[in-house]
């Protein structure tokens, strides 16, 4: 009878086993099976749960800048407006003491008085 020739020289297959560093050197450092109570420890998860974690912490990072950043704008804003309602009030007091009936009091003190005489006009004749 005939030898199948293929099948007589097939390569053993390789293993599924997850041999990635991460778990290479959980393995040396921490002996996971014997805190567990001996079981095997499911390592193929633990790539992917070391991933999801860095990524939640990825986002707790970028919530906690965007809450400071809401914090510093609401202040910046807060100041934004108060010196608006400064500028605004100082605004309106230099508008009203440019008046003349607030003027006239301040300049008696000094000697200058109103003129009570209406305006006259000159007119010029050409030659």
């Amino acid at each position: 009878m005939a030898v199948n020739v293929l099948n007589a020289q097939k390569k053993p297959r390789k293993t599924s086993a997850n041999n990635s560093k991460v778990l290479t050197w959980v393995g040396q450092w921490f002996n996971v099976e014997k805190l567990i109570g001996g079981k095997e420890f499911p390592v193929h998860y633990l790539d992917r749960a070391l991933f999801l974690l860095g990524l939640g912490l990825v986002v707790i990072f970028c919530r906690i800048n965007a809450e400071r950043q809401m914090r510093h704008m609401r202040k910046a804003n807060e100041e934004v407006n108060n010196l608006r309602a400064a500028y605004t009030i100082l605004k309106a007091n230099y508008m009203k003491m440019g008046k003349q009936s607030e003027l006239a009091p301040k300049v008696e003190k000094l000697g200058l008085k109103e003129s009570r005489i209406t305006p006259q006009r000159i007119e010029v004749k050409n030659p």
